[in-house]
């Protein structure tokens, strides 16, 4: 009975119904996928006590893929469980975001659809990957603090109380991998900016109350409570998911010791790595030019089995479109919505070009893609140009192009040349 007036209904049916889902067949490929060949011994590390190889990242994704081995063993199948349940909780915070960046279900549920059937989730739900934890903390740190961008305003108490839980997953986002520090310093520094908008009352002529920066917006907040939830508590959830490594040989012994397994860590994400087949740069990902297989594995003779990470191509294509309309919006009507999907895509793709890493790969597009589901939905929810029989010819498309890139997606068992048959350029091979 709860249940059926909760907010939380749909949610929570979109978390079982995905985890289900991305469950199917999850245990193919057979043998470690891409990145599961450094994780997955780096997660039996910590569970047998020894000390952990894998000291370039932070410990709580390979912390949650411990507990997926622990509870259904040291297999293909126990490697992922966890990443299919954070599948659902992705696409449930996608849902969640929606709901509170467009106050609507339909917009909402229409981005829940687009975010199932653009490939990266999918693909990324069934791989024990560090980044299928880090997106599922993140994306519902982005749904809590979407929920406190109100332009009509909302009292301290409730923005301290959305701010102080986006803080937290923010530090959890960190503790999995450390791109979270980007999401982390831009919502930080996004508050700032808003602020000193506010009180300088300056952003192209008078300002209007319907603008992104909103006077109304975070009224009563203090320098301390952002200090709190965006100083203090992310950097106190990261700490304390290093208790367990206190435990560990090897492992830090003290606060200073904690310190120096950051710059240890930082000096290893910097490191000179060999280039590898299927490296790419970021002007490669929005058009697709450079996906990455996760697994490509004989099986028998004439039978193989792949997995390739790549989006939806009519999502990606067109979502490169639909944030040109965002970026019109923002200027023309300095809309909230608008600003939210153009300032986190940018962010999110745009530090790629920044980071200092020698060697990158698509799937480092995964959080940015993300983002072209909500710009969308703003072209089809915001332009009344649209009826509703077009937003269902589209998501018709992207479904039956979802289903048509399945089988590479799933790794089902295919003839050994049937692979060809998707690759629509070269260098997808």
């Amino acid at each position: 009975m709860y249940l059926k007036n909760s907010p939380l209904k749909i949610p929570i049916i979109l978390f079982f119904l995905s985890t289900a889902f991305f469950l199917i067949n999850i245990q193919f490929p057979r043998g470690a996928s891409f990145d599961e060949f450094h994780y997955v011994p780096s997660a039996n590390q910590i569970l047998t006590w020894k000390t952990n190889q894998n000291w370039e990242h932070p410990p709580l994704g390979k912390m949650i893929l411990a507990v997926s081995i622990w509870l259904f063993g040291d297999r293909p199948f126990g490697w992922r469980f966890l990443s299919a349940v954070f599948g659902g909780i992705t696409l449930a915070g996608m849902y969640t975001l929606a709901l509170n960046l467009f106050r609507s279900k339909k917009a909402a549920l229409f981005v829940a659809v687009v975010t199932l059937s653009n490939n990266l989730l999918f693909v990324q739900a069934r791989i024990g990957m560090l980044d299928s934890y880090m997106i599922g903390f993140l994306i519902w740190a982005l749904a809590f603090f979407a929920d406190s961008w109100r332009i009509e305003g909302a009292s301290q108490t409730a923005t301290v109380t959305l701010w102080a839980r986006t803080g937290i997953l923010l530090g959890l986002t960190i503790a999995c991998k450390w791109f979270g520090i980007i999401p982390w310093l831009g919502i930080l520094g996004l508050i700032l900016l808003v602020r000193t908008l506010q009180s300088w009352r300056v952003f192209f002529d008078t300002p209007r109350q319907t603008d992104w920066y909103s006077q109304k917006l975070w009224q009563g907040i203090t320098f301390q409570d952002i200090a709190v939830c965006f100083i203090f508590l992310p950097l106190g959830v990261y700490a304390l998911t290093y208790i367990p490594l206190f435990l560990t040989p090897g492992g830090p012994r003290s606060l200073s010791e904690l310190i120096q397994a950051q710059i240890t860590m930082y000096g290893g994400q910097l490191r000179v790595i060999s280039n590898h087949p299927y490296m790419s740069y970021p002007l490669d990902w929005p058009l697709l030019r450079r996906p990455i297989w996760y697994s490509f594995d004989k099986e028998g003779k004439d039978s193989i089995r792949g997995v390739l990470m790549i989006g939806n191509p009519l999502i990606m294509w067109s979502g490169m479109l639909a944030l040109i309309y965002c970026l019109r919006a923002l200027v023309h009507q300095r809309a909230r919505s608008a600003f939210f999907i153009i300032y986190f895509y940018v962010l999110f793709y745009g530090c790629w070009f920044f980071i200092p890493r020698r060697i990158q790969f698509y799937y480092y597009y995964y959080p940015a893609g993300m983002m072209l589901s909500l710009a969308l939905a703003y072209v089809f929810f915001r332009n009344k140009d649209f009826a509703t029989w077009p937003r269902k010819v589209y998501l018709g498309l992207c479904i039956s192009l979802f289903i048509l890139f399945y089988p590479i997606l799933a790794a089902l068992k295919l003839p050994s040349e049937s692979f060809r048959a998707w690759m629509l350029f070269k260098s997808w091979i």
